[in-house]
């Protein structure tokens, strides 16, 4: 049986990579490419080079998809979590 809580941690570390520990595959990849393309826009809007020079002018533009980012890392988190549980037992 695979740990439960490893799969959370594994996903809160990286949306998907609980799914991998779990083994569902087809799983791991659809969180792993939302968060990515997620990520992609949060950086296309909001650039490090700005925040890094102090521009917060527009940190309103990255509001929705860190949110939706967040809410995809939770629902990543408790779906391996839950998942692992639901697992069926490895054979002797």
């Amino acid at each position: 049986m695979r740990s439960p809580r490893m799969a959370a941690v594994l996903s809160a570390i990286f949306p998907g990579l609980g799914q991998f520990y779990n083994r569902q595959w087809f799983k791991g990849i659809g969180f792993f490419i939302g968060s990515g393309v997620l990520s992609g826009m949060v950086t296309e809007r909001f650039p490090v080079e700005e925040l890094m020079a102090g521009n917060t002018s527009h940190a309103g533009k990255v509001l929705g998809p860190l949110l939706i980012l967040l809410a995809l890392l939770v629902w990543s988190m408790v779906d391996a979590y839950r998942s692992s549980k639901t697992l069926p037992k490895k054979k002797g």
